[in-house]
């Protein structure tokens, strides 16, 4: 037995499994009848689980509130990193390399950014859901704070335009390319099929507003300046619904994603961008942590992203 295994069986017997496996939840619900109802014991197995944790860890690991519990920062600093750590020491222990999506229960995060994710998320929830009815899927807007969310294991794949800045601890894997156009009311008064800066002299513009990308800036007016065009910016959201409803009411103007234009239904119309305007690169990527890129999770989740891309473009 080498020493790998002979450290993988010292901590087997140090701590029961399943008692992390308790933690793992109880982190994730902070309620232990949420816990045991998720475990499928009972409410005092999981009390008697916790008792064993905080005795094993020399912490209290959770205060009771008035709404159930809250973390330590030493059980935040374990749960920070549990997930991913116990998923792969639990494929070691058991040494199979078969994975089946229906086993996998509880939280599965995914973050995209939400340009990608208004045509991404339809058919990659519909996949999961098939494929994993067990899992919990939190979908998240790409934010600042994913990168180092990855890292920890707190997210467990992310989409985003390429290349993002992120540390080395991530990896980013180029997987298809998205165009632009300009998106508004069926009926509205401008009637070509591609649009020059000059024509957006005319008409108010929409944005939606993507955390860590353009709350500071709208990326289409500073682009316009270079022709000295200055358009107003006459709505800013981010929420795709409220814009929509906006561009049915008015004239505003919407540039998106060409993906986004084919899903938003017949009342709208997507009109081309001039070649000569340069428009923001489309190259998305997966990007997920370095020390679980090859974990059997990270890849299923790659293929299913992959499967809902190529689901998208079928529409």
């Amino acid at each position: 037995m080498n020493d790998c295994t002979n450290n993988v069986a010292d901590m087997k017997q140090q701590m029961d499994l399943n008692l992390l496996k308790v933690l793992r939840v109880l982190i994730e619900v902070r309620n232990t009848r949420k816990a045991a109802e998720q475990l499928h014991i009972s409410q005092p197995a999981v009390s008697r689980a916790l008792s064993r944790l905080r005795e094993h860890f020399n912490d209290p690991l959770f205060i009771r509130n008035a709404h159930g519990l809250t973390p330590t920062s030493k059980a935040e600093e374990i749960g920070a990193r549990l997930p991913t750590a116990l998923d792969m020491l639990y494929d070691v222990l058991e040494g199979n390399n078969d994975f089946d999506p229906a086993h996998i229960y509880g939280k599965v995060t995914v973050a995209i950014n939400g340009f990608i994710s208004q045509w991404l998320a339809p058919p990659l929830i519909r996949r999961i859901n098939k494929l994993a009815p067990n899992a919990e899927l939190h979908l998240v807007n790409w934010e600042s704070s994913t990168p180092n969310m990855l890292v920890d294991g707190r997210i467990q794949i992310g989409v985003n335009y390429f290349p993002s800045e992120v540390t080395k601890q991530l990896v980013q894997q180029k997987i298809d390319h998205d165009s632009f156009v300009i998106l508004c009311r069926k009926d509205h008064p401008f009637n070509q099929s591609v649009i020059v800066p000059e024509d957006f002299n005319h008409y108010p513009l929409a944005s939606q507003l993507i955390p860590n990308w353009n709350e500071q800036q709208n990326h289409t007016t500073e682009l316009l300046k270079d022709y000295d065009v200055f358009p107003r910016n006459q709505l800013r959201s981010s929420q795709l619904s409220i814009i929509l409803q906006a561009l049915r009411d008015t004239n505003m103007l919407f540039p998106c994603s060409a993906r986004t234009a084919k899903v938003v239904g017949p009342d709208f119309k997507a009109i081309q961008i001039c070649p000569d305007l340069p428009v923001f690169n489309g190259d998305f990527a997966l990007i997920m942590a370095n020390k679980s890129r090859r974990h059997p999770l990270s890849l299923w989740l790659k293929e299913q992203i992959n499967a809902a891309i190529a689901d998208a473009d079928s529409q």
